[in-house]
């Protein structure tokens, strides 16, 4: 599962590692971060940037203009247009550990990047002359006519568009959650 992981070891900074030891059982408080770093992965969605605060690349021109239910898909809300990704988001928790992933197949694509190779293949496709030119039509198009086409293999790139991950504010947040966790269990 493509994610983000935060385990309190020794490795961590010094204020993480000693909310760790000092508390016997600190699910609720990796509950709390589980619960932030997924709100701030879903704040990315929104705000089409990844954790180092880069705007994400815009889609292709070829892809902006496909039609997605009648209408033109347009530049906004990527990654978000059938809303499969943003929501399959979940957190998970335990006495070490908080995490943020998915489980979708194009999840990890998205996030680092990559190149998918479309096979050649051959297919029937509509034609119908237009200003002296031959245009793709829909089938059934009255004056259509059919022919059979082929389509050579071809490497689709998509750039990465990092959306799991950490900066400085969730680091400061996840401390903050963490002091506050302490001074609650600290309180009479």
């Amino acid at each position: 599962m493509p994610g983000s992981r935060l385990i309190i070891d020794d490795e961590l900074t010094p204020v993480i590692s000693a909310i760790g030891i000092a508390v016997t059982h600190p699910g609720e408080m990796t509950s709390a971060f589980a619960a932030y770093m997924l709100t701030s992965t879903q704040r990315r969605f929104e705000r089409e940037t990844g954790p180092d605060g880069q705007k994400w690349k815009p889609l292709a021109r070829r892809t902006a203009m496909q039609k997605i239910r009648g209408k033109r898909r347009g530049t906004a809300n990527m990654l978000r247009v059938t809303v499969r990704l943003y929501s399959s988001l979940v957190a998970h928790s335990d006495d070490r550990s908080a995490e943020v992933g998915t489980n979708v197949e194009y999840a990890g694509p998205h996030q680092f990047g990559g190149e998918i190779t479309q096979y050649a293949r051959s297919q029937r496709a509509s034609f119908k002359r237009i200003r002296k030119r031959y245009r793709f039509v829909r089938p059934g198009t009255k004056g259509a006519e059919q022919r059979n086409i082929t389509i050579g293999e071809h490497r689709i790139k998509i750039p990465a568009r990092p959306y799991l991950g950490f900066n400085e504010q969730d680091r400061t947040e996840l401390v903050a959650i963490g002091q506050e966790f302490l001074e609650r269990r600290a309180a009479p």
